[in-house]
């Protein structure tokens, strides 16, 4: 009798041990190991993220000021136009084209094609967004009308020029610092979203965002940080960054919990 009293509470002991979700009654979820390390590396990938959306966004921006100086003070024929057009672009690495635009939305020049193709962009929301916002306007994606690929397009109003640069820029560059993930956890990701909350691109590509974690990223007054999204039986850690000379947020992200599903569902 005395026996079985004793062995009571150790076997009960030991059933804690090996089942630690049975003690927390109202727990649902196991979390994963080292959520110190899964900190770090989150926080890492949305820095590194970041640095290359700014690299690009920096190549393009001085790209941009050159092609206008040389538009505007050389005034040269429309095929020159066109070589310099072509020249820079196959210096920036991700960009497939860049379009001059007048300030009606008809594209003038393409570097993509000569001569530039009959289209008004005019109607597109990265257009009308240069139009009115000043600096550099990265727009979320969308499909060419013509080649029916999609693209994202970064853009800019130039007194200059009296009308609009616009680089088509090649989704898969700047998703590639987002794929930061796929050899550490198949339930992590990460995404580019503009100030506005719109989505530039994704990593997992086709993956749905959660439109509340859009919404805390762009009504947060801070610059960078770490928060946790929560939902029945599923944790997630997101670490974001702002930056300080474009408009873009940048944030990656890995599940809490054991059984979690992928990070941007």
């Amino acid at each position: 009798m005395n026996c079985f009293r004793t062995a009571t509470p150790v076997a009960a002991a030991i059933l804690l041990l090996v089942s630690p979700t049975l003690a927390l009654g109202e727990t649902t979820y196991q979390e994963v190991a080292d959520q110190e390390q899964i900190e770090r590396d989150t926080a890492e990938a949305a820095q590194n993220a970041l640095e290359e959306v700014e690299s690009l966004a920096t190549s393009i921006s001085f790209a941009f000021d050159y092609l206008t100086t040389f538009v505007s003070e050389a005034h040269p024929p429309d095929f020159l136009t066109h070589a310099e057009l072509k020249a820079t672009t196959d210096r920036l690495d991700g960009v497939r084209s860049i379009l001059v635009v007048d300030k009606e939305g008809a594209i003038r020049h393409d570097a993509f094609s000569f001569p530039a193709p009959n289209i008004n962009v005019g109607k597109r929301q990265y257009f009308q967004q240069a139009m009115a916002t000043p600096g550099l306007v990265v727009g979320e994606r969308v499909i060419g009308r013509t080649s029916g690929v999609p693209f994202i397009p970064v853009s800019i109003y130039k007194p200059a020029l009296n009308g609009v640069l616009t680089a088509i820029v090649d989704p898969r560059k700047l998703r590639d610092s987002l794929d930061w993930c796929r050899n550490i956890s198949a339930s992590c990701g990460g995404a580019i979203v503009n100030t506005d909350g719109g989505i530039v691109t994704a990593s997992p590509a086709r993956a749905p965002i959660h439109e509340d974690v859009r919404q805390v990223l762009v009504s947060k007054p801070e610059r960078q940080g770490t928060f946790i999204y929560e939902r029945p039986n599923f944790r997630m850690l997101v670490a974001f960054r702002k930056s300080e000379r474009f408009p873009i947020i940048v944030w990656a992200s890995q599940t809490l919990t054991s059984n979690g599903v992928l990070a941007t569902q």
